[in-house]
């Protein structure tokens, strides 16, 4: 069955679990749904949690004639859970909705450290979504978005890889990194041994610890190093830089930030940045940027930050 189909399914019953005349034999059939397939949970269960967050959100005027709609809770409850499905089939692409189902995944500003099942050690970093995939041939993990960073157990006979839709990073050693960048390419970063790097439309190359490759158009790149820079300090919480540009540490910031964080990257272009900032305090890391550059940061709401030269 597919991931759009679940859905449905379980707006279907969150629809009916809302209406006074429910029986006993539909809550008993609605248990026996969850417990046939382990999505069917997790599906009911991150929909209940995108319900719960409507009665949090402020009376904007969609709201308000939501509520004049439907005056009562029990019959907005209904009419809103069963619209939910069809807008999440419609909101959820081919793209967003393996990210929603995924088997793993962290929210904003989330790190998250996974013990897997053959020994390896999977942390994901924010906002980031995979599948896991083991069988008794091989090891495959489909990073859905984001970045993950994987130390691989050895075993021989069943390869390790990290799957995108650019390619394939399969492990001839241990420790990696892969990410899902913002402009559609994967980067493959190695820490210790050696990772093959394949695009859908090339021959893979090698790429040793201090190197990195970035697949591009199903094309993996030349290995390039990576020069002193600490690119797994996520890891620690650290966000670590060299004489990198301002703008790419906004936008790092920003990735572990709830709301927006704007910046014109043509004003602040020619700013360069060392350092090392806490990932978990990301206005602390803000504040140090403007008292090191020349630079203002404005909190128009906690959802809202505007960085522009001072």
């Amino acid at each position: 069955m597919s991931s759009e189909q679940i859905i449905q399914q379980a707006a279907n019953w969150l629809t009916r679990l809302h209406d006074e005349d429910v029986s006993e034999a539909e809550r008993r059939a609605f248990e026996a749904w969850c417990q046939a397939d382990p999505r069917h949970g997790v599906a009911i269960e991150r929909m209940r949690g995108l319900w719960g967050s409507f009665d949090t959100v402020p009376a904007q005027p969609a709201r308000i004639a939501l509520k004049r709609a439907f005056p009562t809770p029990r019959a907005r409850g209904a009419q809103v859970v069963g619209l939910l499905g069809v807008l999440l089939c419609g909101w959820l692409s081919l793209e967003h909705m393996p990210v929603w189902m995924a088997d793993q995944r962290t929210g904003v500003g989330e790190r998250r450290q996974i013990a897997l099942a053959d020994g390896s050690q999977l942390q994901l970093n924010s906002n980031s979504a995979v599948d896991v995939k083991f069988d008794g041939h091989q090891r495959v993990i489909e990073l859905l978005q984001g970045e993950l960073w994987v130390d691989v157990a050895k075993d021989a006979q069943r390869p390790f890889v990290v799957r995108t839709n650019q390619g394939t990073a399969t492990a001839l050693g241990t420790r990696y990194l892969v990410k899902r960048a913002a402009d559609g390419s994967t980067l493959v970063t190695v820490i210790e041994s050696t990772v093959a790097v394949k695009g859908q439309a090339s021959e893979s190359v090698k790429v040793t610890a201090g190197q990195r490759s970035v697949v591009d158009h199903g094309r993996a790149q030349p290995p390039q190093p990576i020069g002193n820079a600490d690119a797994d300090a996520w890891t620690r919480g650290l966000l670590k830089v060299n004489d990198q540009p301002l703008t790419e540490v906004l936008q790092t910031l920003a990735s572990y930030r709830h709301g927006l964080l704007r910046f014109d990257a043509a004003a602040l272009g020619d700013m360069r940045v060392s350092g090392v900032f806490k990932l978990d305090d990301t206005s602390a890391a803000l504040s140090a940027l403007a008292d090191n550059l020349p630079i203002q940061v404005e909190y128009f709401t906690d959802l809202l930050v505007v960085v522009k030269p001072r």
